[in-house]
């Protein structure tokens, strides 16, 4: 599922700001950046968000403010800055000139650039909460929009699976009919027999016999409704509950060996693989 949230907190002398989008994904795929230095509050926050979401390609940045303003680099601090490193380099005698970079890092360090560990994870967890909870409010909207179309398919899938058990009541009989037919010119010739002709009709109505397989199809269906209503992450449960509808669409049309019931078989897979691809979006 897609989703977005953003905050943003003061700690000290920086403001730091947290940004977490998710796309959709199979799993939970993790990126933290910004944190790359700091192992323990990168640890930290993908506890957090494992917390809270089970399954996107979430991508955590952490992005540190402080330099950014409403009236741009400071330059009065960037010029004492620099006249204070190059002093020192004077005194020090250091043939290397003093560069932006090096005058960036010792202002980092100077609004508190040295936060880290525990304390640069207690600064940002109030940021990556209310983060975590905006980005958790966009999915829960998105996810509110997949659940009707989901539950549409489904009653699609329920109205074909009535459809498959009328089709398929009259096979058993149909074929005893067919069999029958096709055995009458040999009624009275010598080595036919009534009993075994009847015995072996009855085996094939076993054969044809797909009511398991219906009730089990129904019971997927009626299942696959309660999940789409019910709260919390059902994505993976809808996944498992795609795969046994599948399997018992395909046992239905290998037994029964109609045409008809063939057709209703491919009309419910197209269907089924409408749902399963929105399924896949499923938290």
């Amino acid at each position: 599922m897609t989703g977005f949230g953003r905050a943003s907190v003061e700690a000290g002398e920086r403001r730091l700001r947290v940004e977490i989008r998710s796309v959709n994904h199979r799993g939970l795929d993790l990126k933290v950046r910004g944190t790359e230095s700091d192992a323990y509050c990168g640890a930290e926050i993908g506890r957090a968000v494992r917390a809270a979401v089970e399954r996107g390609a979430v991508t955590v940045h952490v992005r540190d403010e402080s330099a950014a303003g409403a009236a741009g680099v400071d330059e009065a601090r960037v010029r004492a800055t620099h006249g204070a490193l190059e002093r020192l380099r004077q005194e020090l005698e250091i043939e290397e000139p003093v560069g932006l970079a090096t005058i960036a890092a010792f202002m980092t360090a100077a609004t508190g650039g040295a936060l880290e560990g525990e304390a640069l994870w207690e600064a940002l967890r109030p940021a990556l909460e209310a983060a975590l909870a905006e980005l958790i409010a966009t999915r829960e909207q998105e996810g509110r929009a997949l659940a009707a179309d989901i539950a549409a398919h489904r009653d699609r899938l329920v109205a074909l699976a009535a459809r498959l058990r009328e089709a398929t009541l009259p096979l058993a009989t149909r074929f005893a009919r067919r069999l029958t037919e096709r055995l009458d010119a040999f009624r009275g010739q010598p080595g036919f027999e009534p009993g075994r002709i009847a015995q072996e009709a009855a085996l094939m109505a076993d054969r044809l016999d797909v009511s398991e397989e219906l009730v089990r199809l129904e019971t997927h269906l009626m299942h696959a409704g309660e999940l789409v209503a019910a709260p919390g992450a059902i994505g993976r449960k809808l996944d498992f509950l795609m795969q046994e509808i599948g399997r018992e669409l395909n046992t239905i049309a290998s037994k029964a060996q109609d045409a008809g019931v063939a057709s209703l078989v491919i009309d419910a897979k197209a269907e089924l693989e409408r749902m399963r691809e929105q399924a896949q979006n499923v938290e």
